[in-house]
C-alpha cells in the first residue's frame, strides 16, 4: 500500500461496479517500496539531547557565525548577546543603543505589535554580564538540544523545514527560579523550489542516516556539526543571519526566549519588578555592508498567538472588534478539520496584527479562556454557527482550547479554565493530551540516563514529546522517503480539474502532511492526476483511496458516487482512460476518512504497471458524481494493493 504509515479506518464501504458490495479485502496488504534500511531513531534523527553530542555547540560559536556572515566590523559575540538581552530593558536604563522594551509605549508599559508588555523584565540584568567568561557559572549557557522539525517543510517546497538549537542557563539545573533559554530556529532554504519539497530530499535523508547503527555518537556529533554550521551539499548552513526572520513572514525563521529568571544573581543584583514567565520572540536583522555594516537583535510579536484581550467579550478595540465578529470566525474551519494535535494550524491569511507581543502563562495573563469567560457572547455564537454548518460536535470551549493549544503559553502550560488552575486539563477534543513537563518547557536542562545507550547521558524531554509530537514527525519523514508524493496528494498542482476548485489541505489530512481538497461547484467533477511512475511501489490488484465525505450534505439521503480511470500509453496494447470501478458515496461513513476500494484492476493492467523497466506515463482520473456545491470532499492516500 502507498502509505503503509496510515491509520486505516476499520469500517469501509467498498461497492463493486454495479452497486453490490465488492470482494472482502484478502491477504496482507502490498506495501508501497522496501521501508527504510534501518528504522528511523527519534532520538537520533529528530529530538538530539545526546549530552556530548549537543555539547559541540556553544553560544558564542553561534553568535560568531552570525557576526562573521554580516561582516560588522568589531561586533564580538559578548556585544551581540547583550544587545540581545538589553532588550528587557527601558531606553533610561538601557546599555546599548537599542532597541529597549518601552520603544512603543502604551499606557505606562511598553509594548510590541501594538500589544503591552512587561518592561523591564530580569533577563535585562543580563546584558550587564559575561555568559562566555566560565563556562562552569550560573550565567553560562549551554546547547540541550538540536530538533529536526522538516515536518514545518510545507507542501509546495517553499523551504525545508526548521532547525533549532535550545540554549539552556546553567543556573537552572540547580534553581528553579533561574531558568532561561535561548532558541534559535533557523528556517532552510530549498535550493531547488522548482522540485517542491523534492528539493528537500537530500535534507530528510541526512537526518534519517543519523539512526544508521553503524554511526558512533561521534560520527553524528561531527555530522550534526556540519549541518548547521556548514550545510549539506548545495544548501546554506542552518546556522545563517537570513534564517532568523531577515525575511519576514510564517517562513522567515525566528529566535524565541523561554525566560523564567525570578531570583537575584549570586551577585546580589535585584530584579526589576517584572518577574512573570514569559516567551518572546526576535528577529534577526542585518544591513549594509564594510564599515557600515550592523547585525541587531530586534523583538517581534510571537507568531500564532492572538492577545488575550481579543477574546474579551466587552472590549470595544476595533482589533477586538474585527476579531469576534470577522477573524477567529474564520478560522475555525481550520481548527476545526482534524483531531490530530500535531495538525492544528490557524488560516494563512490570520491577520499578524492579532499576535500579541509576548506570551505569558503566569496566573491569567495569557489564558483565553479567562477574558472570554464563560457567559453567551458574540464570538460563542459565531464559532457554534460555523461548526453547525460543518457539521462538527466539537464545541467553541474546545475550539477557543485549540486556538491556545498554538499559542506559546498554551503549549507550555497547558490549562483549561478561566481560574488557571494548572490541574485543570486543556480540553482540545482529541483523545491525545498535552501534558506539563517540568512547568514550561518541552525540552530541559535535567541531565538523565539514556535507556537506550548503556554509559550515555541525555537531556530529558516532555511526555508530549515523547507520545505525541515525535512520533508524528517520523511518521511525516518516512512518508516522505517511501511513498509517491502524486499519490499521496503531497504536491500542489499534481492534479487538476476543469470542473471542481483543487488545492492541497493540511488539516483534513490521513497520511503526510497533505490531502487533495475538492470543491465541487458542478454535478461532475474529473479530477486528473499529472504522469507518475510506478518505480519503487508493489502494485496490488486493487486501486484504493482514502475519501472524506463532509456530514453537512444538502441532499442527505443522496451523496453521490466516485468512479476511477487509469491510463499508460506507453503499454502494448495503450490503456487509454480503462475504467476501474466505481464506489457509492451515500454509505459511507461522514466525517472522517473512510478506506474504499475499486474492483480488481485487469490482469493486464496490472502487470503493465510492473513492468520492467517501471512505466512512468502513468495517470489516474477520478471522477466525482455529487450533489452541486456539496462537500467539499478530500482524498488522500491512493495506493495499488491486494
Amino acid at each position: 500500500m502507498l502509505a503503509s504509515l496510515a491509520l486505516l479506518p476499520v469500517a469501509c464501504a467498498d461497492l463493486g461496479p454495479d452497486g453490490e458490495p465488492a470482494d472482502a479485502l484478502e491477504g496482507e496488504v502490498a506495501s508501497a517500496a522496501q521501508a527504510l534500511t534501518f528504522p528511523i531513531n527519534e532520538r537520533q534523527s529528530l529530538v538530539v539531547t545526546d549530552t556530548e553530542v549537543v555539547a559541540a555547540f556553544t553560544l558564542e560559536d553561534v553568535l560568531q557565525q552570525l557576526i562573521t556572515q554580516a561582516g560588522v566590523p568589531g561586533l564580538t559575540p559578548l556585544q551581540l548577546f547583550q544587545q540581545f538581552m538589553d532588550t528587557n530593558r527601558t531606553d533610561a536604563d538601557g546599555l546599548t543603543t537599542g532597541p529597549h522594551c518601552d520603544d512603543v509605549v502604551i499606557g505606562s508599559s511598553g509594548s510590541i505589535n501594538g500589544w503591552p508588555i512587561d518592561c523591564p523584565r530580569v533577563a535585562g540584568l543580563e546584558a550587564a554580564r559575561d555568559p562566555f567568561a566560565d563556562e562552569d557559572a550560573p550565567n553560562a549557557y549551554f546547547a540541550t538540544t538540536l530538533s529536526n522539525r522538516f515536518d514545518l517543510a510545507p507542501p509546495d517546497g517553499a523551504n525545508c523545514g526548521e532547525y533549532r538549537v535550545v540554549f539552556a542557563r546553567r543556573s537552572g539545573q540547580q534553581f528553579f527560579q533561574m531558568r532561561n533559554f535561548i532558541i534559535f530556529e533557523g528556517r532552510l532554504p530549498n535550493p531547488s523550489p522548482s522540485q517542491g519539497r523534492q528539493g528537500c530530499r537530500q535534507v530528510a535523508e541526512f537526518w534519517n542516516e543519523l539512526s544508521d547503527p553503524a554511526k558512533s555518537w561521534t560520527d553524528r556529533k561531527d555530522e550534526l556539526h556540519d549541518f548547521y554550521f556548514q550545510g549539506l551539499p548545495g544548501f546554506e548552513p542552518v546556522i545563517h543571519i537570513d534564517h532568523y526572520g531577515q525575511n519576514p513572514g510564517p517562513y522567515g525563521g525566528q529566535i524565541r526566549t523561554n525566560e523564567f529568571l525570578f531570583a537575584p544573581e549570586v551577585d546580589g543584583t535585584q530584579p526589576p519588578p517584572f518577574t512573570t514567565w514569559n516567551l518572546r520572540e526576535f528577529r534577526l536583522l542585518h544591513s549594509g555592508s564594510g564599515s557600515s555594516s550592523t547585525l541587531v537583535v530586534t523583538p517581534s510579536f510571537v507568531k500564532d498567538t492572538p492577545a488575550a484581550p481579543l477574546f474579551d467579550p466587552g472590549s470595544t478595540d476595533a482589533r477586538a472588534i474585527a476579531f469576534r465578529n470577522t477573524s477567529f470566525p474564520g478560522l475555525v474551519e481550520r481548527l476545526a478539520a482534524t483531531d490530530d494535535i500535531n495538525r492544528f494550524a490557524f488560516e494563512p491569511s490570520y491577520p499578524t496584527t492579532m499576535n500579541a507581543g509576548e506570551s505569558q502563562m503566569i496566573g491569567l495573563q495569557n489564558n483565553y479562556f479567562a477574558t472570554l469567560g464563560s457567559g453567551t457572547s458574540t464570538l460563542r455564537t459565531s464559532i457554534q454557527s460555523k461548526l453547525t454548518t460543518m457539521g462538527s460536535t466539537l464545541t467553541p470551549d474546545q475550539i477557543v482550547g485549540r486556538a491556545f493549544s498554538l499559542s506559546c503559553s498554551g503549549c507550555h502550560e497547558p490549562v483549561g479554565d478561566a481560574t488557571g488552575a494548572p490541574s485543570v486539563e486543556l480540553d482540545l477534543g482529541t483523545t491525545d493530551t498535552l501534558t506539563k513537563f517540568a512547568p514550561f518547557v518541552q525540552t530541559s536542562e535535567t541531565i538523565e540516563n539514556d535507556p537506550d545507550e548503556v554509559g550515555r547521558t541525555r537531556f530529558a524531554i516532555s511526555e508530549s514529546l515523547t507520545d505525541v509530537f515525535i512520533p508524528f514527525r517520523a511518521k511525516v519523514m518516512e512518508h516522505f522517503l517511501l511513498n509517491n508524493e502524486i499519490l499521496g496528494f503531497e504536491k500542489p498542482g499534481a492534479w487538476t480539474s476543469t470542473q471542481a476548485l483543487l488545492s492541497v489541505h493540511t488539516g483534513r489530512v490521513e497520511e503526510g502532511i497533505s490531502s487533495l481538497q475538492v470543491q465541487t461547484p458542478a454535478a461532475f467533477n474529473a479530477i486528473i492526476s499529472s504522469n507518475f511512475s510506478t518505480a519503487g511501489l508493489t502494485i496490488g490488484n486493487k486501486l484504493t483511496l482514502d475519501i472524506y465525505v463532509s456530514p453537512a450534505q444538502p441532499n442527505p439521503s443522496w451523496v453521490g458516487s466516485m468512479e476511477a480511470l487509469i491510463s499508460l500509453p506507453s503499454a502494448s496494447p495503450a490503456i487509454n482512460n480503462q475504467w476501474i470501478g466505481n464506489v457509492a458515496l451515500t454509505p459511507l461513513d461522514r466525517g472522517k476518512f473512510v478506506r474504499v476500494q475499486f474492483a480488481q484492476l485487469p490482469t493486464a493492467t496490472k502487470n503493465a504497471l510492473s513492468a520492467s523497466p517501471r512505466p512512468t506515463n502513468v495517470k489516474l482520473q477520478i471522477n466525482l458524481n455529487v450533489t452541486t456545491n456539496s462537500g467539499p470532499y478530500y482524498l488522500d492516500n491512493v495506493r495499488f494493493e491486494n
